[in-house]
């Protein structure tokens, strides 16, 4: 199915592609349909997280761990439940960034990750209050 996005004009994706957000994204709660988009190749991160019915929203997306590697919590039953996820389940975990003009300023938002289930194409949003809304994603040139 042919899709406009915010960034890349219209592109095709497959169906099997669209992901699910039951609850929305903070601020997105009624957009339920997102897709992920890998322009710089296949599962290579940044990610844009597309809307597939709008052009907007549209996330760029990074994986935490890759940027910092003690990044954990616990997923609790209410997420487990939004994302109907089971044992042996691949659950990734999406941190949305801004990516200011100077992209080398680019920060994610380490508080509210993204998880989605790779099994299921079903994501949700979570709050941590252990970590920071903007942690840099380039290390600070000396």
């Amino acid at each position: 199915m042919k899709i406009k996005t915010r960034d890349f004009g219209e592109v095709e994706i497959e169906e099997s592609t669209i992901i699910t957000v039951p609850n929305g994204i903070i601020g997105f709660e009624d957009i339920k349909r997102y897709t992920l988009l890998s322009p710089l190749g296949e599962d290579v991160f940044p990610m844009w997280l597309q809307a597939v019915d709008s052009t907007d929203p549209c996330f760029v997306v990074y994986d935490p761990w890759a940027i910092y590697p003690g990044y954990k919590f616990e997923i609790d039953d209410e997420m487990q439940k939004t994302l109907k996820a089971e044992d042996g389940d691949d659950l990734h975990t999406l941190a949305v960034a801004i990516v200011p003009e100077d992209y080398k300023k680019t920060t994610i938002n380490l508080r509210c990750p993204i998880i989605l289930n790779t099994k299921n194409n079903i994501a949700g949003q979570t709050i941590l209050e252990d970590y920071e809304f903007k942690y840099p994603v380039y290390a600070e040139e000396a």
